[in-house]
């Protein structure tokens, strides 16, 4: 074991009411010495909320440093978490959708986005029906080590991890073994370059928008469902299944409609996004072609 997979495991062990501390400290650092993607996070939350004031502006940015902190406690302490634990701070509310919805045997599709802490979406299988198989896509990290500590967090409770790029295959497999499965997509992080050619207004700006999990859920008939996640109180989280249906008249519906849910997710709480991330590094041009955002 390496020395920081030894020291997070270490520190996995510690209640989570003792993490905060850490967490406490850790937002200081990050916001007022690191000064950690500040212009970033001022941009995406100005751009976004064009009508807020500096003050509210500021007010938010401060409130989601304060909960980005406490993401990177709860999920550290995610990987020594006991089921009867994850079960009372990860809640779903209507396990009776998912019931529903598997009882055809064909696979359901989950669209999160980094809102909340999406890491902890990993016990479902504690409370899905038998019949489903849990699985999730991952992108590899280049920090070998930290690869290898977060696919060890994501099959924690023996959701089956796959890479982004064997998806459909790997889907394949497991239907033609007998397995119903029901996979977690988050789907707003910014595509790649070579794949902005569908865009939409997310957060009062254009967004490229990613359509891979749509492409591959319709093409193996999948059931679609965004899973709205609220934040209760610190560390414990409620996520709330909301089915979507496509619109024959539109391209791309399922996935503008999720965007859309989101979106209204956000505007409720916008402390609990991941600001951080350099969404909209990009916009169309004239010709809907990617240019540098400035």
């Amino acid at each position: 074991m390496n020395p920081l997979t030894f020291f997070l495991m270490s520190l996995a062990r510690l209640p989570l009411h003792v993490l905060y501390v850490f967490s406490d400290a850790i937002e200081f650092l990050l916001y007022h010495v690191v000064r950690y993607r500040r212009k970033i996070v001022r941009r995406n939350l100005t751009r976004a909320y064009p009508t807020k004031t500096k003050k509210e502006i500021k007010e938010t940015e401060r409130k989601f440093y304060h909960f980005l902190c406490d993401y990177l406690v709860e999920t550290i302490h995610f990987l020594r978490i006991s089921e009867e634990e994850v079960k009372k701070r990860f809640r779903f509310t209507n396990m009776e959708l998912i019931d529903r919805l598997s009882a055809d045997g064909k696979p359901i599709f989950v669209f999160l986005g980094h809102y909340g802490n999406w890491e902890y979406f990993a016990s479902f299988p504690l409370w899905a029906p038998g019949r489903i198989t849990t699985s999730h896509v991952y992108h590899a990290l280049s920090n070998k080590a930290m690869d290898k500590l977060m696919i060890r967090l994501r099959n924690r409770f023996s959701s089956i991890g796959m890479p982004q790029n064997e998806t459909y295959h790997t889907l394949l497999h497991l239907i033609g073994e007998g397995h119903q499965p029901l996979i977690a997509l988050i789907a707003d992080q910014r595509p790649l370059k070579k794949h902005h050619d569908v865009w939409i207004d997310f957060l009062r700006q254009p967004t490229a928008l990613i359509t891979g999990g749509e492409r591959i859920g319709v093409r193996l008939g999948a059931h679609f469902i965004y899973g709205e996640v609220k934040v209760v109180r610190r560390g414990y989280y409620e996520v709330t299944f909301k089915e979507i249906f496509p619109d024959e008249n539109e391209d791309f519906s399922l996935s503008k409609q999720y965007m859309q849910q989101l979106e209204q997710t956000i505007d409720n709480a916008p402390q609990y996004y991941l600001w951080s991330h350099n969404r909209w590094k990009y916009r169309p041009d004239a010709e809907g072609k990617p240019e540098l955002n400035s």
